[in-house]
């Protein structure tokens, strides 16, 4: 049998710790939950319709089920365009219940307004209560900013900066600021907005001014291709150098390599220096089979440039550079080389910063 708290459930197993700890004067800013829900939604997403099925029995005995419930919210969220009521359903009970669980931090926990209007209206009304209950609640406030970020950023930001508000110190908040400034930056039509991954800038650097070493090495990336968005080379250019100076000491990553000399490539080719940028290019290429995590995927955004001045063996050398770090995509690769043998340039999106 769960407990409660503040109005809200705790898991079983969980009452006898929290009890316990204002027996002896200490009250927890948030229960300690015995499992990451968040991934128990993502298992949820390979179920079949009986493991599904038998989930339902098992809340129908014990709606306080946990896994079974997080497990079904990434179940329904994988066929929430056949029947999205069933998935929202689910959501909402955990922000109704447990608005600080890790599941709603999750993918399979946003709801699409697309898929489903009425159900995005009623968990955005749930939340703006809840903030409105608890304005101090950084948890509260992180979820809903992550339930708002993709449909919603100016509400989302507000939400984060009050979060940032309550913990200067904590990079989180920073960071995710960063993440929605420069996803707009990146939405411009004409490209890359400037002042939007100015402001994006602003706060990659306060986030990386706050964290520790290796969330510092992490945050390179973003910070030297915001940079050169911005028209700050001088930036880009010590961000990018100084990925570099890291790629020896991260053997078992392709990122360092990978953006530092594709920015260098970017700065190269801006100063018209055709044969730096040529080089960089290839130098970004080898990462052999190191995964590229930031993205997944190798960016294509210094080869478009290339192309656009006329430089296609380069790019093709590059692109067969490619067929080594992104071996799942090698068919689209081999259709990108055809195209560009026969002079065209191929349609990169999405794989440019």
């Amino acid at each position: 049998m769960a407990g409660v708290s503040g109005g809200r459930l705790v898991p079983p197993g969980c009452a006898f710790l929290l009890a316990f700890a204002f027996a002896i004067g200490i009250g927890p800013a948030a229960p300690a939950w015995p499992q990451d829900l968040g991934q128990e939604a993502t298992k949820g997403r390979g179920l079949s319709a009986a493991e599904a099925a038998a989930l339902e029995v098992r809340l129908r005995d014990n709606p306080q089920d946990l896994t079974a419930r997080a497990q079904l919210v990434g179940y329904y969220y994988a066929g929430r365009r056949a029947d999205p009521r069933r998935h929202t359903k689910h959501v909402l009970w955990f922000i109704r219940n447990m608005p600080e669980s890790t599941v709603l931090g999750s993918g399979p926990a946003r709801i699409s307004p697309m898929f489903d209007a009425d159900g995005y209206l009623e968990a955005k009304r749930t939340w703006q209560r809840l903030v409105q209950e608890e304005p101090d609640n950084v948890a509260i406030l992180r979820h809903a900013a992550g339930f708002h970020a993709s449909i919603e950023t100016a509400l989302a930001a507000a939400l984060l900066r009050r979060a940032e508000d309550l913990q200067p110190s904590n990079p989180e908040w920073a960071r995710k600021l960063a993440g929605l400034e420069w996803r707009e930056a990146r939405r411009f039509p004409e490209g890359r907005d400037p002042a939007g991954a100015a402001r994006a800038l602003v706060h990659f650097e306060r986030a990386h001014d706050l964290s520790g070493a290796a969330e510092r090495v992490d945050l390179l990336p973003d910070l030297a291709l915001a940079a050169f968005a911005a028209g700050d080379p001088q930036k880009a250019r010590v961000h990018a150098l100084a990925m570099l100076e890291a790629a020896p000491n991260l053997r078992d990553r392709a990122d360092p390599v990978h953006y530092g000399n594709l920015v260098l490539g970017h700065l190269a080719l801006g100063a018209n220096d055709l044969e730096e940028a040529r080089t960089r290019l290839l130098a970004a290429g080898r990462t052999g089979r190191l995964p590229i995590e930031r993205s997944g995927a190798p960016d294509m955004s210094l080869a478009k440039a290339l192309l656009q001045r006329g430089e296609s063996g380069t790019v093709l050398d590059y692109l067969k550079l490619c067929l080594e770090s992104w071996p799942e995509r090698e068919e689209r690769l081999l259709d990108w080389i055809v195209l560009v043998e026969a002079g065209l340039i191929p349609d990169f999106r999405p794989l440019a910063f």
